[in-house]
Protein backbone atom coordinates (compact mmCIF):
# COMPACT_ATOMS: atom_id res chain seq x y z
CA UNK A 1 0.00 0.00 0.00
CA UNK A 2 2.91 2.36 0.71
CA UNK A 3 4.17 2.18 -2.88
CA UNK A 4 0.70 2.96 -4.20
CA UNK A 5 0.38 5.89 -1.79
CA UNK A 6 3.68 7.35 -3.00
CA UNK A 7 2.62 6.78 -6.62
CA UNK A 8 -0.69 8.56 -6.00
CA UNK A 9 1.05 11.54 -4.37
CA UNK A 10 3.46 11.76 -7.33
CA UNK A 11 0.56 11.52 -9.77
CA UNK A 12 -1.34 14.31 -8.03
CA UNK A 13 1.75 16.48 -7.80
CA UNK A 14 1.81 16.35 -11.62
CA UNK A 15 -1.95 16.62 -12.16
CA UNK A 16 -3.77 17.90 -9.07
CA UNK A 17 -7.53 17.59 -9.34
CA UNK A 18 -7.50 14.29 -11.22
CA UNK A 19 -10.71 12.28 -11.21
CA UNK A 20 -10.70 9.29 -8.92
CA UNK A 21 -11.50 7.02 -11.88
CA UNK A 22 -8.52 8.29 -13.87
CA UNK A 23 -6.24 7.84 -10.84
CA UNK A 24 -7.46 4.23 -10.46
CA UNK A 25 -6.76 3.53 -14.12
CA UNK A 26 -3.28 5.13 -14.10
CA UNK A 27 -2.27 3.27 -10.93
CA UNK A 28 -3.88 -0.03 -11.91
CA UNK A 29 -6.03 -0.05 -8.76
CA UNK A 30 -9.67 -1.03 -8.32
CA UNK A 31 -12.05 1.53 -6.87
CA UNK A 32 -12.26 -0.41 -3.59
CA UNK A 33 -8.45 -0.45 -3.30
CA UNK A 34 -8.31 3.29 -4.01
CA UNK A 35 -11.00 4.04 -1.42
CA UNK A 36 -9.07 2.06 1.20
CA UNK A 37 -5.93 4.02 0.37
CA UNK A 38 -7.79 7.32 0.52
CA UNK A 39 -9.12 6.42 3.97
CA UNK A 40 -5.51 6.63 5.16
CA UNK A 41 -4.56 9.73 3.15
CA UNK A 42 -7.72 11.76 3.88
CA UNK A 43 -7.84 14.94 5.99
CA UNK A 44 -6.65 14.71 9.56
CA UNK A 45 -10.07 15.70 10.90
CA UNK A 46 -11.36 12.39 9.52
CA UNK A 47 -8.54 10.37 11.11
CA UNK A 48 -6.14 10.33 8.17
CA UNK A 49 -2.70 11.68 7.34
CA UNK A 50 -4.10 14.85 5.71
CA UNK A 51 -2.31 14.39 2.37
CA UNK A 52 -5.18 14.01 -0.12
CA UNK A 53 -8.75 15.26 -0.16
CA UNK A 54 -11.74 14.31 -2.29
CA UNK A 55 -13.89 17.06 -3.79
CA UNK A 56 -17.01 16.95 -5.92
CA UNK A 57 -16.32 18.79 -9.18
CA UNK A 58 -19.41 19.07 -11.40
CA UNK A 59 -20.62 15.61 -10.39
CA UNK A 60 -17.17 13.98 -10.60
CA UNK A 61 -15.11 12.99 -7.59
CA UNK A 62 -11.66 14.53 -7.96
CA UNK A 63 -8.54 14.13 -5.85
CA UNK A 64 -6.45 17.05 -4.66
CA UNK A 65 -3.32 17.31 -2.58
CA UNK A 66 -3.83 19.14 0.69
CA UNK A 67 -1.37 21.82 1.75
CA UNK A 68 0.43 19.17 3.77
CA UNK A 69 0.40 16.81 0.79
CA UNK A 70 2.00 19.47 -1.44
CA UNK A 71 4.68 20.06 1.20
CA UNK A 72 5.44 16.34 1.40
CA UNK A 73 5.69 16.10 -2.40
CA UNK A 74 7.94 19.17 -2.56
CA UNK A 75 10.28 17.49 -0.08
CA UNK A 76 10.69 14.50 -2.40
CA UNK A 77 10.96 16.42 -5.68
CA UNK A 78 14.28 15.96 -7.46
CA UNK A 79 16.52 19.02 -7.40
CA UNK A 80 17.57 20.08 -10.89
Amino acid sequence: MEETAVALLALLSDEDGMSIHKACKKLGQSMSEMLRLLSVLRPEALGGLDLVERRDNAGRVCLFLTERGRAVCAGFAPKL
